[in-house]
């Protein structure tokens, strides 16, 4: 039993997801399965079409012509039919989780409850086709397929490769996240699983190997830097630089002029040490 009086996000360490593999995994075979048969079923025609060029019958009677230039299309219908495999899944997963699946909830919950595994089976139901949406050559395909499972993003953001959780995550106008990041908003921490809305304000920049814990707010104009992670419940103040594992120090964010200035603050300084003979005799001595 937990301490009385202790806070319930209040945690150790911080990990990853850490979502088990369960019977409801294997929906993503289903999503497959799916797929697969909408892709028979749109493509049946012109299969039929080659099997004919080949065995000279049909293996059922369609009533369109069976043209020898059918074989010019097949490389552009092998591409097309990947875009329609990847939508085909993108909408069906997007529909499941809408309409057959409880809204979540933000809170501190015990393993096994409702909850868990209503989380459990949003993080599998959106596991394939955010996967097939960043495969895709469309560089916004991911951004869209976010917004299909409830994360709230705002325009012009750049979101490279990485996780973002697919439910309680809001990210701003104007913010890029960098390369391999994690947006978690749930926390798998021994027994229990944290699930708490993460905000992400306007312009802000989230380094590469960064890591977002549940509860996390992040203003605008902040960045997070390379290789930190937040607590949960940790706030970010706006227009600084954040670094840290976890986050523990903060910077002010300088012009290019700013920082040539500081350069020359310092490379005056140096040279006057260099001309105070006192000084000098005290680094010679040093030095022996």
């Amino acid at each position: 039993m937990e301490d009385e009086g202790k806070d319930p996000y209040d945690v150790d360490y911080i990990s990853t997801s850490g979502v088990y593999k369960t019977p409801f995994t294997l929906i993503i075979l289903v999503q497959f399965f799916i797929g697969g048969i909408i892709l028979i079923l749109i493509n049946l025609w012109f299969i039929n079409s080659l099997y004919f060029q080949i065995t000279g019958e049909e293996f059922y009677a369609t009533g369109m012509p069976n043209e020898w230039w059918h074989w010019i299309l097949l490389p552009l219908n092998i591409y097309g039919n990947i875009f329609l495999f990847s939508f085909s899944v993108i909408l069906l997963s997007a529909a499941i989780n809408r309409f057959f699946l409880k809204a979540p909830q933000e809170g501190v919950f015990k393993r096994g409850s409702k909850e868990w595994k209503n989380m459990h089976r949003r993080y599998w139901i959106s596991y394939l086709p955010i996967w097939l949406a960043r495969a895709l050559p469309l560089p916004w395909a991911d951004i869209v397929v976010y917004r299909f499972f409830g994360v709230k993003i705002g325009k012009n953001v750049v979101a490279y490769e990485g996780y973002i959780d697919p439910c309680f995550v809001e990210i701003g106008d104007f913010t890029m996240t960098s390369l391999h990041i994690c947006i978690y908003s749930h926390l798998i921490y021994h027994d229990k699983v944290i699930i708490k809305k993460v905000s992400i304000g306007k312009e802000c920049i989230i380094g590469p190997q960064t890591l977002i814990s549940p509860g996390t707010v992040i203003h605008d104009g902040a960045i997070l830097g390379a290789n930190s992670y937040t607590w949960v419940n940790q706030e970010l103040a706006g227009n600084l630089i954040h670094v840290g594992t976890p986050v523990s120090h903060t910077f002010p964010i300088q012009s290019l002029e700013e920082s040539k200035k500081k350069v020359e603050v310092l490379k005056t300084k140096l040279f006057r040490e260099d001309d105070d003979p006192d000084l000098r005799k005290i680094k010679e001595r040093e030095k022996e």
